[in-house]
């Protein structure tokens, strides 16, 4: 496997463009083929968006990489749109990647100009579901040609769905209340397994405390052994059959600062975080090297490091100690250990010989 400081550069970038609009979105994007007349059934989650919602006609289906884990449905009459976009959820949840999209409105006053919460994040029961698994919010925004816009954020099986829509004549409560009719013209797949209760993310009540001793693995043998144990991991995880909805977890947001997205930590672990880029369902996932320890008990404590793609889980050199955001960010930019597919059939696990002596 070849990784390279500009390739893994080029991904970051990837991910961070993957739910960017206009130029940003052109990297990547696949034109889906579909009827004018009829609706379109995306092939994976099974979801069906009409021709018309809410009176807007659609103009395109696309795909962001390979796959189609990473698709949407654009709506557009004149300065009005509504986007339906479906992605493979591999690591974090609800509140995390609508935490991200919340971020994201509320900071780019370069395109919204003032933003002013119109309805706070709230959670909801979407179509066919029984239990309140997705969450809703909207915005009323100064910077035309929008006045408001409105986001709701969905489980649908080992899927998430994302609707945004904005509009030039709507404030962001005029958009909001447009938003069950939108949810509901959509055509759900039926028997889906209902999601886990969700909740608008909240601080942690303390913050992670990094030590300064944290610095990246380079004994050789620790690093031939976290790279097969990391990329076996991985499979295994790929793998495994999703936790029933009792078993969820509560996210909170850590307030520690990073060069790209945010820390988020499950049930408030002060030994583990998920580092979220945007609102796109990628990430990097730092936790105890637990596989290192089951094959030497005798082993100092190690913390895995890594990235989250839809396809993919890419294993980076462990760390010494709870490594800050940037180091993780630092690590991303720098060689793998390996890197395993998790989507599909095969589930390869391809090894960095030059990071694990053999290339040496």
């Amino acid at each position: 496997m070849r990784t390279t400081t500009g390739l893994l550069t080029a991904a970051l970038g990837a991910m961070i463009a993957a739910t960017m609009p206009a130029t940003a979105q052109q990297m990547g994007k696949t034109v889906i083929r579909t009827s004018a007349t009829k609706p379109y059934r995306f092939r994976h989650s099974r979801l069906a968006v009409p021709t018309v919602l809410d009176g807007i006609p659609r103009t395109s289906v696309e795909a962001l990489g390979a796959d189609e884990l990473d698709v949407y449905a654009r709506y557009e009459r004149g300065n009005d749109m509504i986007t339906v976009y479906v992605y493979r959820q591999v690591s974090g949840a609800v509140p995390v990647w609508f935490d991200r999209a919340r971020h994201s409105v509320e900071t780019r006053t370069d395109l919204f100009g003032t933003v002013t919460p119109a309805m706070a994040p709230a959670a909801f029961t979407p179509p066919g579901q029984t239990t309140p698994s997705g969450l809703i919010g909207a915005w009323s925004i100064t910077k035309p040609p929008y006045r408001g816009t409105a986001l709701a954020l969905l489980p649908l099986g080992e899927w998430l769905v994302k609707v945004r829509y904005s509009s030039s004549t709507l404030d962001g409560a005029g958009v909001a209340a447009r938003m069950p009719a939108v949810l509901a013209a959509l055509d759900w797949p039926k028997n889906v397994a209902t999601g886990p209760a969700a909740q608008p993310i909240a601080d942690c009540a303390t913050p992670l405390t990094f030590p300064t001793t944290a610095q990246p693995v380079r004994d050789e043998q620790a690093l031939t052994s976290a790279a097969i144990t990391g990329g076996l991991f991985a499979s295994l995880l790929a793998k495994a059959t999703p936790e029933p909805a009792a078993t969820s977890v509560l996210w909170c947001r850590d307030p520690a600062p990073a060069r790209v997205g945010g820390v988020y930590r499950a049930n408030a672990a002060t030994d583990a975080y998920l580092l979220a880029f945007t609102d796109s369902g990628r990430g990097a996932s730092v936790a105890p090297d637990a596989m290192g320890v089951l094959l030497d008990e005798k082993a100092p404590p190690r913390w895995s490091v890594s990235l989250d793609d839809l396809g993919a889980t890419t294993s980076y050199p462990p760390m010494t100690a709870l490594p800050r955001p940037d180091q993780v960010i630092a690590a991303l930019e720098g060689p793998a250990l390996s890197r395993t597919s998790t989507w599909g059939k095969k589930r390869q696990v391809d090894v960095n010989s030059a990071m694990v002596g053999s290339g040496k």
